[in-house]
Parts: C-alpha cells; sequence; structure tokens
C-alpha cells in the first residue's frame, strides 16, 4: 500500500505556476516542503539509531539517563525557530499576494451559475450598450481573454448556490458566494507568460458540476486591446494570424478530424486553420500530455477559424477537440 502511494505521488505533476502570485506560493510550498523533509529525516535518524543502538539483549541493560536540560532545551527551541520562521514567511507571502493594485489592468464580474460562468468585463464608461460580457454553456465553456503582465482584478459573485473559482496553474482557489449572503469575494492576480490555462468549478454544486469550466486565455496587451474593440463592436474575436507564420489545416466533418497526424515548426508561432463542415459545435486544443498548451475559440457552426498558437519545441504533441473528445477526434501534432 505504502508502494502504491509512493507511485501514485510521483505521477503527479504540479502545474507550473503561471501568475507572480503563484510564483510566490510556489516557493513558499518548496521552503515547507524542504523543512518538512529535514524534521522527518532528523526524526527518523533519531529513531533508527535508537533501534539499533539501543536494541534488546539478554545480559544487559543501556544506561539509564533520567533528565538532560540541554537535550529538552533543543528539542524545544528547533520546532520553535521552525514554526517561527514560517509564520514570517508565510505572512510575508499572503500580504504581497493580498496586495491590490490601486489601478488594475481590467477589472472583471465574474457570476458563477448551474452550471457555467458568466465574465463581465467593466469598462467604467457608464455605457451598458458595449459592455463585454461572455456567457458559457456546458457544451461551450466561456474563455476569459486577459492581457499577460497588467494586475486583473476578478469580482466574485453566484447566481444561485456556492460555486469555486479554480484555476490550478494559479494556484488559486475562491468561494463563489450567492448574492444576499455577504460580500462578493475578490481575486486579483497578474498571468506571467501568454497561454491558456484550464480551470474550473471546485465546489460540488449539483448534477452537472463536473461540466462547469472554464479557461484563461492570456494574451499580449495588444492582443488584447484588439480583442476587446473587435468584442465591443459585436464581432466575434478570434487571434490575428502572424505574418508570414506557417499555416497548419485541419478540417472536422462527422464528428471526426480529416487527419490525425499534423506538422508544425519548432519554435515559432503557427496559424492553425480549422475548417468546420457540420453545424455541430467543435474547436482544437494542443495538450502535452495532461498539461493544456492551447485552446482554440468554439466554432459553433459550418465555417472557418483561424487560431494563432504560439511556438512550441520540438517533440510531440496531442490535438483533441475539448466538445468531442473521441478517438476520431484526436491526433498527434509533431513539431521539429
Amino acid at each position: 500500500m505504502l508502494l502504491a502511494a509512493l507511485l501514485a505521488a510521483c505521477g503527479m505533476v504540479p502545474p507550473e505556476p503561471e501568475t507572480r502570485e503563484a510564483k510566490e506560493v510556489y516557493l513558499l510550498y518548496n521552503i515547507v516542503l524542504v523543512m518538512g523533509l529535514v524534521v522527518f529525516v532528523g526524526v527518523e535518524g533519531f529513531i533508527v539509531y535508537a533501534i539499533v543502538r539501543y536494541r534488546r539483549r539478554d545480559d544487559r541493560l543501556p544506561t539509564q539517563m533520567h533528565g538532560n536540560n540541554l537535550i529538552e532545551l533543543v528539542w524545544t527551541a528547533i520546532p520553535t525557530v521552525i514554526v517561527l520562521v514560517l509564520f514570517v514567511l508565510s505572512t510575508l507571502t499572503l500580504t504581497s499576494i493580498s496586495t491590490r493594485a490601486a489601478n488594475p489592468g481590467v477589472t472583471i464580474e465574474v457570476t458563477g451559475f448551474q452550471w457555467q460562468w458568466t465574465f463581465h468585463y467593466l469598462d467604467g464608461d457608464g455605457d451598458a450598450a458595449n459592455d463585454v460580457s461572455v456567457t458559457g454553456s456546458p457544451a461551450t465553456p466561456p474563455v476569459m481573454v486577459v492581457p499577460v503582465g497588467e494586475p486583473i482584478r476578478l469580482i466574485l459573485r453566484s447566481a444561485d448556490v456556492i460555486h469555486s473559482f479554480y484555476v490550478p496553474a494559479f494556484l488559486v482557489k475562491r468561494d463563489v458566494i450567492p448574492l444576499g449572503e455577504g460580500a462578493p469575494n475578490e481575486l486579483e492576480f497578474t498571468v506571467s507568460d501568454p497561454g491558456t490555462y484550464a480551470g474550473q468549478c471546485a465546489e460540488f454544486c449539483g448534477l452537472l458540476h463536473a461540466r462547469m469550466t472554464f479557461s484563461v486565455e492570456g494574451v499580449t496587451p495588444a492582443e488584447y486591446d484588439a480583442w476587446f474593440a473587435a468584442a465591443q463592436s459585436g464581432a466575434t474575436p478570434g487571434p490575428t494570424p502572424s505574418p508570414g507564420s506557417a499555416v497548419v489545416k485541419l478540417s472536422a466533418d462527422q464528428i471526426a478530424f480529416d487527419t490525425h497526424a499534423l506538422e508544425a515548426p519548432a519554435d515559432q508561432p503557427f496559424t492553425l486553420e480549422f475548417t468546420n463542415n457540420e453545424t455541430v459545435p467543435h474547436n482544437v486544443a494542443i495538450y502535452d500530455g495532461e498539461k493544456e498548451l492551447f485552446r482554440g475559440d468554439i466554432l459553433s457552426t459550418a465555417g472557418v477559424i483561424s487560431y494563432t498558437v504560439e511556438g512550441l519545441p520540438p517533440g510531440e504533441y496531442t490535438f483533441i477537440c475539448n466538445i468531442h473528445p473521441v478517438p476520431d477526434m484526436t491526433g498527434t501534432l509533431t513539431v521539429r
């Protein structure tokens, strides 16, 4: 049983921290882990030494000692120092990640409901006609587009029961409280690198709790401004293909991709041109094992959409339709 637990733990790869706050928390986790290992090894070492050194013999008893002031002082002082160090480091980290920016780059009202999310961008102009709201459904989870390098403030509310806003790569989970049951929770973070980060509700909230997912897409400030302007104008914003980038084509029909093998150049952005030949919603996402590297917007009807994918290092990746994760809509992307 112990071996099985160790093997299971070895197979659990924690996500890379992708926000400034997550990196601080991750550093604190590692410090606590190292200190815990030092204590564990020390305690177990003394236990093993005592078992070997003073193992039972029939001819004599070990020398009996009654009280040792130095030992008492040492094993009281060591845990006291450890607790004080952890207290100070934890306080500094929590204070740092809880500090609110005076002027966040983007403020978004997040409303959780059974069983999806609405992201309402507050532009501060007082005109509700040009507000940008993104609402998802269990079949088409919403995408929260945010600029990298700028503080993002979320105001979290629930329209019904308690939910929980959770993004593993951000090392954060925040409860979403129903209206009328207290002030809304707030969360502030700064995404470090462009990319798509999967999120979900982490509080069991009913029948379709497992489908209450979303994603956060970090883009450059210029790309965010273009996306926001397109969204305000009522257009369906999509990524802009990079000039001169390689174009990889993929299509879907009868809930199947036309190919299960794609190739793309390494370490440079490329355009993934996806054609949906049916009225069934599809998209394309790229994974490295369990880690989602890219998730394209859902094309809900027949048409063509162009995704811009950030450069990937050489290797083999999996591409898949998030809506229909079946063998016919899964393939291998070879980057070289």
